[in-house]
C-alpha cells in the first residue's frame, strides 16, 4: 500500500473540522459585481459541444473584480461557524 494516501488521510483527520454555513457563503457574494467580473464573450468561447476549455474560462474572469465581489468578513463568519 502506498504510504502517501494513508498520510493524507491521517492529516485530514487530524485537522479541525469546519461547519460551513453555505448559505452564508453564498450571501457574502455580491452577485451583480461577480457577474460583472466575467467577460461573457470569452466565456462563450470557452464552452462548446465538446466540453469546456477550463483555461479559457479561467481567463474570462477578471480576478480583481471577482475578489471585490466578496464580503470577506461575512464569508469568514460563514466558514468559521
Amino acid at each position: 500500500m502506498d504510504k502517501y494516501p494513508a498520510f493524507l488521510l491521517a492529516a485530514c483527520l487530524a485537522g479541525p473540522a469546519l461547519a460551513v454555513d453555505y448559505q452564508g457563503v453564498y450571501d457574502s457574494v455580491d452577485k451583480e459585481k461577480a457577474a460583472d467580473s466575467v467577460d461573457t464573450e470569452k466565456m462563450g468561447d470557452a464552452v462548446s459541444t465538446e466540453g469546456v476549455d477550463y483555461q479559457k474560462a479561467y481567463e474570462a474572469v477578471d480576478k480583481e473584480k471577482a475578489a471585490g465581489s466578496v464580503d470577506t468578513e461575512k464569508a469568514r463568519e460563514a466558514i468559521m461557524k
